[in-house]
């Protein structure tokens, strides 16, 4: 049961998917290679970028796509898993793909990255498909064995860029709009006055204000808005990013 559960339940997220990313100019080529199976020209890709970039929303994009397809991911999210132990890494031959975010956690770990270039291995020679994602390029990682740095490179690697402010706020109102509601531009432009700009920030005030504004049967309004939010961010302690 434990591995069942490591391997198919640990860290994947309801709502990430392809549908729900927002898509920027700087991200949309690599949406369209993840988008129509990757594995149909790579047998192995790595995903790079800065915190919050989205690497984890993609990632457990392509395993909810193989779900959706009645085939089988594991996805391994080592920061929260590594804990286990390298067992988890075993038995991953009837996976139809196999996903290692994080990978960040373990680099410089003798033992993982041992664990790790065998995995690499098996699935080059199962045809398995295979995704990595890590905050450094796989080029610039410090490694502690060589074999490991040079097999992270077996595949292309794509940076996933960080929206910028402005895009951020736009994938907010694009997010509520996707919810079946609105936010209008005077509501937009108070909450880019008053509050931080990083999307994990406006995601989850998003998420509050519409659970809110249904248990209430209110429209969000900015003095809804103060409502809702005065015990968590409220503007004057609001620091913008």
């Amino acid at each position: 049961m434990m591995q069942q559960q490591l391997t198919l339940n640990v860290g994947i997220r309801d709502g990430h998917r392809f549908s729900s990313f927002f898509v920027t100019p700087e991200n949309a080529e690599l949406l369209g290679i993840l988008k129509r199976g990757f594995e149909q020209h790579f047998p192995q890709i790595f995903l790079w970028g800065d915190t919050l970039a989205g690497k984890s929303h993609l990632l457990q994009a392509c395993c909810e796509n193989y779900y959706q397809a009645g085939l089988m991911a594991a996805y391994f999210p080592l920061k929260t898993c590594a804990q286990y132990g390298l067992r988890m890494l075993a038995g991953l031959e009837n996976k139809h793909l196999v996903v290692i975010d994080e990978l960040d956690a373990v680099i410089g770990q003798r033992d993982w990255e041992e664990a790790l270039v065998h995995l690499i291995n098996a699935c080059r020679a199962n045809n398995q498909p295979l995704l990595f994602a890590a905050r450094t390029s796989p080029r610039e990682m410090v490694c502690a064995l060589p074999d490991f740095s040079s097999r992270l490179l077996w595949g292309p690697d794509y940076r996933v860029h960080v929206m910028s402010e402005e895009q951020c706020m736009q994938a907010m109102a694009w997010r509520a709009h996707q919810r079946g509601f609105e936010l209008p531009t005077h509501v937009m432009k108070y909450i880019q006055r008053h509050y931080p700009h990083d999307i994990k920030t406006l995601v989850t005030m998003l998420n509050r204000l519409d659970a809110a504004s249904l248990t209430k049967g209110r429209k969000v309004t900015r003095e809804f808005i103060r409502e809702v939010m005065q015990d968590s961010v409220s503007p004057a302690q609001a620091v913008l990013q």
